[in-house]
């Protein structure tokens, strides 16, 4: 009846008139539970354990609540113990797959959420947590899918809105990722991460006046202080305001910062450490973005195996035959371009210039190129060192799908189209081999600066981003990436233009120009609002989005030197790219 506090008086009666009695135990603990209340709860759940040891209900209830605790490591026994007395037990299931979710375990826990949903059809939990689980793998359609379907069997679940919500903005559908988010706030006014999203969307959407508003609308919601405290604190950075920003962050409490979950972590430090950089605490700000890079989700991909795809599109070339310069086919590909370079050289802000013009798409971060190397593995048995064995038909049908996945993403009708995607760059032997009439734009910058943004920022966890946690891997990374780089325009017919991130900045109106002659457009006087471009764009898929609003700026050239003492193991990869590039 929800009655939590007459119930609680009237079990703690029961275990007065009987302290051996397992039931009133395990129902005391389920009432604390409700009343969040967990310390107290855990300790009803143990002795209910030691009184029945052979239920699996117990087991399940007392490891999902370690879990709320932040005790995973018994929280996965006590779950397991549950599975292995009812091998039946659903919740348990669903438990152990959340719980093998924050542990980075993607694999089981999606096992281990299937088969709750096996046991137990109308678990919405489970099919909200198996959406979690999708969005990790960026499965975003099924994720969104699987969530839908635990709102519809319990549309007053506020975690799978919340999940929704996370998933609908990863998708760029920014209204109803905001509406389904205020929604888990209806439902559950207690519940800090929802508040913490819908903020976080705001800012990284650039709606700056709504993350104000909403900070003053739940300002006297207390057990949001700390997501207050942090995001006025961004607010005031964004508004280059960095000693209130400063003092706003500092304010926040150890505790909250060691209990917030990983994602939010990962922001935390990330905004620290850009203020502090700002406030010139050079040493602070880079162990700030050293902790911002200590994501769990990282672990599940190897530094090397983007390497390795590297390695293989350069042995590509040593088995080249005659590139075909024209194929057969109904797709034209003399307006394509490729926006090319290394991440955090540029790319976001000439995608942003170039898009402004009234003849030019630009399309973000597409894995049209990725899902073309999927197909050649899988469906054509080939190796990427071997793509120039494959023949002028399956050449044709790979263009086919390629163009279709185009013109499922494009929007406007155009006579250029540029697939911007930086480390397209590893891939320039099969773009060239698909499409021989198409043109590439490489950007670059400082080799310094480039590897030092990467470390900064907070990238979507991959095989390629897994470099980003330091700065040797990174800068190992863009040693690779520049000198596969320097292998294809000697080995390859490639028509390209080289667009140097300082000279964009410095001599805006000349370099782009040179720039849209290039593309074969004439100047266009809107590419100078590009700013408005960005502001109207909403999601932006880079962690450029706060800066591509803003004026051009010399702030962030030659920042490295502040940081010139953490590149000592760096220089061997970094040092010859200074004088290649001409700096």
């Amino acid at each position: 009846l929800g009655q939590l506090q007459e119930a609680e008086l009237s079990i703690r009666k029961s275990i007065e008139l009987n302290p051996n009695l397992f039931n009133s135990h395990f129902l005391l603990g389920t009432i604390l539970i409700g009343k969040k209340q967990l310390k107290e709860a855990e300790l009803s759940l143990r002795k209910a354990i030691e009184l029945k040891s052979d239920c699996a209900e117990a087991y399940s209830n007392l490891g999902s609540l370690l879990i709320d605790l932040g005790n995973l490591q018994e929280a996965e026994l006590s779950l397991r113990k549950a599975i292995k007395l009812t091998p039946d037990c659903a919740e348990a299931y669903s438990n152990l797959g959340s719980l093998l979710i924050d542990l980075g375990n993607l694999q089981e826990a999606e096992l281990s959420l299937r088969k709750a949903i096996k046991l137990k059809p109308d678990l919405a939990e489970a099919y909200s947590n198996l959406g979690k689980i999708l969005r990790d793998l960026e499965q975003l359609q099924d994720a969104e899918l699987v969530t839908r379907k635990a709102i519809k069997l319990d549309p007053d679940l506020a975690i799978a809105n919340y999940n929704l919500g996370n998933i609908l903005r990863d998708l760029g559908n920014l209204q109803e990722a905001e509406l389904v988010t205020r929604k888990a706030i209806k439902l559950n006014p207690d519940f800090t991460n929802a508040y913490f999203n819908l903020f976080r969307q705001y800012e990284e959407t650039n709606n700056l006046e709504k993350l104000e508003k909403s900070i003053k609308e739940f300002s006297n919601i207390d057990n949001i202080e700390n997501e207050l405290f942090l995001f006025r604190a961004r607010l005031s950075y964004r508004n280059k305001e960095y000693k209130a920003a400063q003092n706003l962050i500092n304010m926040i409490s150890n505790q909250w910062i060691e209990r917030i979950n990983k994602d939010e972590k990962v922001i935390f430090w990330s905004y620290k450490g850009f203020i502090e950089d700002k406030e010139k605490n050079y040493d602070i700000a880079y162990s700030c973005f050293q902790k911002s890079q200590s994501n769990m989700n990282f672990e599940r991909f190897s530094k090397d195996s983007y390497l390795q795809i590297i390695d293989s599109y350069k042995e590509s070339l040593i088995h080249k035959k005659l590139i075909i310069n024209k194929l057969n086919n109904e797709f034209q590909d003399d307006n394509l371009v490729f926006l090319i370079g290394f991440p955090r050289s540029g790319t976001t802000l000439l995608d942003t210039i170039l898009r402004s013009h009234r003849d030019i798409e630009v399309l973000e971060e597409k894995p049209l190129i990725a899902t073309i190397e999927k197909l050649i593995i899988e469906n054509l048995h080939t190796k990427l060192d071997d793509i120039f064995n494959i023949s002028e038909n399956n050449i044709i049908i790979l263009r086919r799908k390629y163009f279709e996945l185009l013109e499922s993403y494009k929007k406007k009708n155009t006579s250029i189209i540029i697939d911007k995607l930086p480390l397209n760059t590893s891939s320039i032997p099969l773009i060239n081999l698909m499409f021989p009439n198409s043109k590439l734009i490489f950007s670059h910058r400082h080799p310094y600066d480039t590897v030092l943004s990467c470390f900064q920022q907070m990238f979507k966890p991959n095989e390629a981003m897994a470099n980003f946690v330091d700065l040797k891997s990174s800068s190992r990374m863009y040693d690779k990436v520049m000198g596969a780089w320097d292998i294809y325009k000697r080995e390859l017919s490639l028509q390209f233009i080289t667009s140097k991130y300082e000279h964009l900045i410095e001599e805006f109106d000349d370099h782009t120009l040179e720039i849209l002659e290039f593309l074969g457009v004439g100047w266009d006087e809107n590419v100078k609002n590009y700013r408005k471009t960005a502001l109207g764009r909403g999601a932006i898929n880079t962690p450029s989005s706060s800066q591509v609003v803003q004026p051009l700026y010399k702030s962030s050239i030659e920042k490295w030197k502040n940081y010139e003492k953490y590149f000592e193991d760096c220089h061997q990869y970094l040092e010859k790219w200074i004088s290649y590039f001409d700096y």
